[in-house]
């Protein structure tokens, strides 16, 4: 399977200190550029969120995660298309769950803070 991890499904990993690789082992995990581009805007300052930004985009140095490249200026967009390829989207946005559910995809959320559920 392969997964997509949105922006604010990395910053729940950080901030509920889950170990989601554990869990999604075996699959292939990426994100897309617009959601690196989202966190390196997030990641200035001192709050509780741009700690949680920050520590997501060394998840994604460290994890070596693969970026994959899109020219939509969205997220959500990027996403929407990239689960109707086939990919599975990992996100906390129930809104966006919809939205990938609408257009035939599958999401990946966590529940109770610690557990990843398909």
């Amino acid at each position: 399977m392969k997964v997509i991890l949105d922006t604010n499904f990395l910053m729940a990993v950080s901030q509920f200190k889950i170990d989601v690789f554990e869990q999604l082992r075996g699959h292939d995990i990426y994100v897309i550029n617009t959601v690196v581009d989202e966190l390196k805007e997030q990641s200035n300052g001192r709050s509780k969120d741009a700690k949680a930004a920050q520590l997501s985009l060394l998840l994604i140095d460290n994890k070596g995660l693969k970026v994959l490249r899109t020219n939509e200026k969205k997220a959500d967009t990027s996403l929407i298309i990239y689960s109707k390829r086939g990919y599975v989207i990992a996100t906390q946005d129930r809104e966006l769950r919809e939205m990938v559910k609408k257009a035939g995809g599958k999401s990946i959320y966590i529940r109770q803070r610690k557990y990843v559920i398909i």
